[in-house]
């Protein structure tokens, strides 16, 4: 069977990037070469209380020597990030599974349009290393409340003197945001659009995608997101360690069955992206919708927040 992988990873340094977000370098305890990443991956952390966290990486994939997350500390969140602040110390290591992308730039695209809001800075930051150093064609649309909450504040602002970025904030006024379908402008042949925010954001963002081809539109949120696809059906799950029976309605995910049922699966994106609800089956055929898994990780493995059966049942190896 496959072993779910794992990385230790050093706080070798932090930064105050504005009041609410801050930034860490991390480096291997033992000085070796880390995980190869591209521009659009995360890391999914194992914290010390047992969550799991999946937080974008935005230094130069180029930089094999170290990995650098930004988090923002969300106060009336699910406490992740407060649990961030509190334990990634200097010189703590820390327990992540190796880099997975779910926001990977595409390869023969002609032209890149990148639009961030809020904290969604963090995987474009690093798409622009990778763009700048291939010479590629792109323009950066960063939104934001007030210039002092805008993260990587100096990148940006070189991006935007340069000619390749605009910063637009709003200072919370909605009749001051800025005009999405604007920013996202029109479907050209070779154009590919990416967004990462917060989820009124993004449903702003798909309504100015709605005629765009699927391909060239790619979508990263930070907020769990319950989708139900028209034609989903009921299936049971069974569990190894006891033989019980599970009943997953059309409406209802894996996850909530399984939660509901007992079981306390670790969770973080609870949309596919980050992997961290990853979970052996033993038969039955899946219909996996994820993001995260490799094509040898699918025939072990389905992560329980979005997967469905295609079979009648399932069993878990829980």
């Amino acid at each position: 069977m496959l072993s779910r992988p794992e990385i230790l990873l050093q706080i070798a340094e932090i930064k105050v990037l504005t009041p609410r977000v801050s930034a860490y370098r991390l480096v291997s305890p033992h000085g070796e070469r880390l995980p190869t990443w591209s521009a659009g991956a995360h890391l999914n952390f194992r914290l010390p209380s047992g969550r799991t966290r999946c937080y974008s990486l935005c230094g130069d994939p180029a930089n094999k020597a170290e990995y650098w997350v930004a988090v923002q500390r969300e106060e009336n969140g699910e406490g992740g990030s407060l649990e961030v602040a509190e334990t990634f110390a200097r010189g703590v290591v820390v327990r992540a599974d190796p880099p997975r992308n779910g926001l990977p730039l595409a390869e023969d695209a002609r032209h890149h349009v990148l639009i961030a809001g809020g904290i969604g800075i963090t995987p474009v930051v690093a798409m622009i290393h990778h763009l700048r150093r291939n010479k590629a064609s792109y323009f950066i649309h960063v939104c934001a409340r007030t210039l002092k909450e805008v993260a990587f504040r100096d990148l940006i602002q070189a991006e935007v003197a340069a000619g390749q970025a605009a910063l637009h904030l709003d200072g919370n006024d909605p009749a001051r945001r800025p005009d999405m379908g604007a920013m996202v402008g029109a479907a050209i042949d070779g154009t590919h659009v990416y967004a990462c925010g917060p989820a009124g954001f993004l449903k702003a963002f798909d309504r100015a995608t709605e005629s765009w081809p699927r391909g060239q539109v790619h979508v990263e949120s930070f907020a769990p997101e319950t989708k139900q696809t028209e034609g989903d059906r009921p299936f049971d799950v069974t569990i190894i360690s006891t033989g019980k029976t599970i009943q997953v309605p059309a409406g209802t995910t894996l996850l909530a069955a399984l939660k509901a049922a007992g079981h306390d699966i670790a969770t973080s994106c609870r949309q596919g992206i980050c992997g961290s609800c990853m979970v052996a089956y033993l038969d039955g055929e899946p219909d996996h919708r994820d993001q995260a898994l490799t094509d040898d990780e699918r025939r072990e493995f389905l992560t329980v927040c979005c997967s469905r059966a295609r079979s009648a049942s399932l069993t878990l190896d829980l």
